[in-house]
């Protein structure tokens, strides 16, 4: 194996490590956009909670496509799962504060995610152009 062979062959591994790693950070970018739909359906939820008078009929989703029927009783107050395992009782205001801030972080982590995702793909694009110029040169021996 000539040196300019062996030099395409390093880079074609690094492309497709490069490759495996782009597509790792659009499964996470997916997982996140996911995320924050969620954490919107959420705050909407708590915006009906925090309007609404008194009891309020509500569907509660058991799981497998299976709802029920509840009624709220407080509808002021829910709890908030503040991480680590640890839930809090805070008014609706409060709870929607807190899905705002955990909504922010997550949009945070999206821009840094297609920031790297950008990088990676500059690196990709550095690379193929010298496997391009290192198998011309090769061919012109």
């Amino acid at each position: 194996m000539t040196e300019i062979e062996r030099a395409i062959q390093e880079r074609l591994i690094f492309l497709e490590e490069l490759r495996k790693e782009a597509e790792g950070i659009q499964a996470r970018i997916v997982e996140v956009q996911m995320l924050k739909d969620e954490l919107d359906r959420t705050i909407e939820s708590l915006e009906f909670f925090e309007k609404a008078e008194g009891d309020v009929e509500a569907l509660l989703n058991l799981g497998g496509g299976v709802f029920a029927y509840v009624d709220v009783k407080n509808s002021k107050k829910m709890l908030v799962d503040v991480g680590a395992g640890v839930v809090v009782e805070k008014e609706v205001k409060e709870a929607i504060e807190t899905l705002r801030n955990k909504k922010q972080n997550v949009e945070d982590t999206e821009k840094k995610l297609r920031e790297l995702l950008t990088q990676i793909a500059g690196q990709m694009e550095k690379l193929q152009r010298e496997i391009s110029e290192l198998a011309k040169s090769a061919g012109k021996e």
